[in-house]
């Protein structure tokens, strides 16, 4: 997949702490649980990359607000989170476009991101995301909370961050806002922040 580069948006006074930026991700919003997800992270200075999926926020409009609001950036994450490498070419330009559409109608700006479901990804995949102005973005590291991971186990994961990585959390999972606290520790305690996946 490449790399990808984090840019760096902070306020002057915790630049100096910065000697690397990571991209802290939440796949899957909006959610019923996305207010208390942006509240955590607001009392925790972080600013993170919301991956929605299009039918949450055509049925959620106020918590995608609510997401740019609180100074986070919103990308695309398709319109069901269907396995997209089954697709046709035009199916798969159809649900970005629409994904990407409700986004813009919601938030009042287009995604310049977009994470594929399950991170299943083909060249025709990538070529219709390029096509619709948005660079595809993986992760390097699973923080495991989709699959149960406990507070101290997303933890432990999102301590193995480097700099310029990024990981995977979820919106709407309990023991992921829990664990916000703690992995913001860790990354100031080696001068991470952070920042915004340049498109």
């Amino acid at each position: 997949m490449g790399s990808v580069a984090i840019a760096v948006v902070a306020s002057p006074s915790s630049a100096a702490a910065c000697n690397g930026y990571v991209g802290l991700t939440f796949d899957d919003g909006p959610t019923g649980s996305t207010s208390a997800l942006l509240s955590v992270l607001r009392n925790n200075g972080v600013r993170a990359t919301m991956f929605n999926v299009g039918q949450n926020v055509q049925n959620n409009r106020s918590a995608a607000q609510a997401q740019v609001s609180a100074g986070m950036w919103v990308a695309n994450h398709s319109w069901n989170h269907a396995h997209m490498t089954s697709m046709s070419q035009s199916q798969m330009q159809s649900d970005l476009s629409q994904t990407s559409s409700a986004i813009q109608s919601a938030t009042g700006s287009r995604p310049q991101l977009f994470r594929p479901p399950y991170g299943e990804t083909n060249s025709t995949l990538q070529s219709v995301a390029s096509s619709l102005g948005m660079r595809q973005v993986i992760w390097d590291v699973d923080s495991q909370d989709w699959n149960g991971a406990s507070v101290s186990q997303i933890v432990s994961n999102a301590g193995r961050l480097q700099a310029g990585q990024v990981i995977l959390m979820h919106d709407g999972i309990q023991n992921t806002r829990d664990a916000i606290p703690q992995i913001m520790a860790n990354l100031t305690s080696r001068n991470l922040c952070p920042g915004m996946i340049s498109p």
